[in-house]
């Protein structure tokens, strides 16, 4: 999916889900702008303190923890299916609420990534706690191309 994304936006498609989302371009069923709030699940020093579950207009969002310390998101409860690409230890990011979805966008460190180079990650998902789109640029990318950075 993550080549595809690519794919269209060098063919001159719409931009990329991160471009979208900064721009305020990305809209949910009409809805294009969101309630945009910051989260924190992991950190790499004591300086700052989690804010645990993140409620959201399609239900509480929760971090768990997975296999190999790698972060699992629930909604309500329910387990997310994260699209593989995405799987990492999720740090801290932003929420953009839609209302009848949210597009989670996070630092996650990925097996590739080192802890000082993590890729910046964008799920979307629906109320239904399916995930929608997604997009990674890689912490190992040393020119963002056509991703926006969300995440400072």
């Amino acid at each position: 999916m993550v080549g595809l994304l690519a794919f269209a936006a060098s063919a001159g498609a719409a931009p990329s889900l991160s471009c979208q989302l900064q721009s305020g371009q990305f809209m949910v069923d009409g809805v294009g702008r969101p309630k945009v709030s910051a989260f924190i699940w992991a950190t790499g020093h004591g300086s700052a303190t989690p804010t645990g579950s993140i409620q959201t207009r399609i239900g509480r969002i929760d971090p768990v923890e997975g296999r190999d310390y790698k972060r699992a998101i629930k909604l309500d409860g329910k387990p997310v299916l994260l699209p593989p690409e995405a799987h990492s230890v999720i740090g801290f990011g932003k929420v953009y609420d839609f209302k009848d979805a949210i597009a989670l966008a996070y630092l996650g460190e990925r097996e590739e990534d080192s802890s000082a180079r993590p890729s910046q990650i964008i799920v979307v998902i629906n109320k239904a706690g399916s995930v929608i789109d997604s997009e990674v640029l890689p912490g190992t990318a040393t020119n963002p191309g056509s991703h926006c950075l969300l995440i400072d």
